[in-house]
């Protein structure tokens, strides 16, 4: 118990000194207060679309034009061609709203030479509960480390454990890579999945042979887990805030962080002790 409050103690200790939890997701998307949207387009010139996409995150302009269209940054989109950028004025990310709250924003393209102004919004939802998610994820680790204690075939336990891990950041690397519709799947899926993709088949070998009662299966179990737990950390700002990058629930995002943090640092913590166990069994039958 005393060693999971200490690794889980750190990880907060480390996100308060780095100045909070860090925001790096698939795509580069972030976890925001708000969620950004187009509301008109003036003059509305027949071809020319601008939507928001990722929750606000980036514009999309389509040109139908007969014309050229820049964007403030500068950038000309030919006729019959797209783009897709992160406008400072339009953007949620780095901003708080509060919830209930909307916020204008404003831009101005030039259609040709034609002054074109994209009105928009930022409107703010409600931040979730965060000291009850982060305690999910604790007391998920706390028990395990617990329940390893008290069972004979511990090794099993955490090998199912770490099997979920594996799956839970499976499913949410997956989630947050379908919520990036500015990248390609694959690539933004490889980027997202980062050392994971050593984790996952660590886990998935080591339960394969800690099933046929290997001690060495536990060990990548254990290092695959701790790998998942490690990896997840950017993502509690999950816990924080109200708009996620994920295609889905927001809530099944909060808990797939809880699953591979808290169940991945409890294999971790837990694996030191059973593989003591399993050593000693070992020994006696000698």
């Amino acid at each position: 118990m005393r060693r999971i409050v200490a690794v889980l103690v750190t990880i907060v200790c480390t996100l308060v000194v780095t100045g909070g939890p860090a925001a790096a997701h698939a795509g580069g998307l972030t976890a925001t207060d708000s969620r950004g949207r187009v509301v008109s387009v003036t003059p509305a010139l027949p071809g020319l679309e601008v939507v928001a996409i990722e929750d606000g995150a980036r514009l999309r302009l389509r040109n139908g034009t007969g014309g050229p269209v820049t964007i403030p940054a500068g950038v000309t989109v030919a006729p019959g061609a797209e783009h897709t950028w992160a406008d400072e004025h339009a953007t949620p990310d780095g901003r708080t709203v509060a919830a209930g709250r909307t916020v204008p924003w404003t831009i101005t393209l030039d259609a040709d030479g034609i002054p074109v102004t994209v009105d928009g919004v930022l409107i703010g939802e409600e931040r979730p509960p965060a000291a009850v998610w982060w305690a999910a994820a604790a007391l998920t680790g706390a028990a395990l480390v617990l329940l390893a204690r008290r069972l004979r075939r511990a090794d099993l336990l955490l090998a199912a454990a770490g099997g979920v891990a594996a799956l839970s950041s499976i499913v949410h690397v997956t989630g947050s890579t379908l919520a990036v519709e500015s990248a390609p799947l694959a690539g933004t899926f490889l980027s997202a999945a980062g050392i994971n993709l050593l984790a996952w088949p660590l886990i998935v070998g080591g339960a394969v042979a800690a099933l046929r009662g290997r001690a060495a299966g536990i060990l990548a179990v254990c290092g695959g887990a701790a790998l998942t737990a490690v990896f997840v950390l950017p993502d509690v700002t999950s816990f924080h805030r109200a708009v996620l990058p994920f295609a889905g629930p927001a809530d099944l995002e909060r808990l797939l962080v809880v699953l591979a943090l808290g169940l991945g640092a409890g294999v971790a913590v837990a694996g030191a002790g059973v593989l003591r166990d399993l050593a000693r069994r070992a020994g006696e039958t000698v």
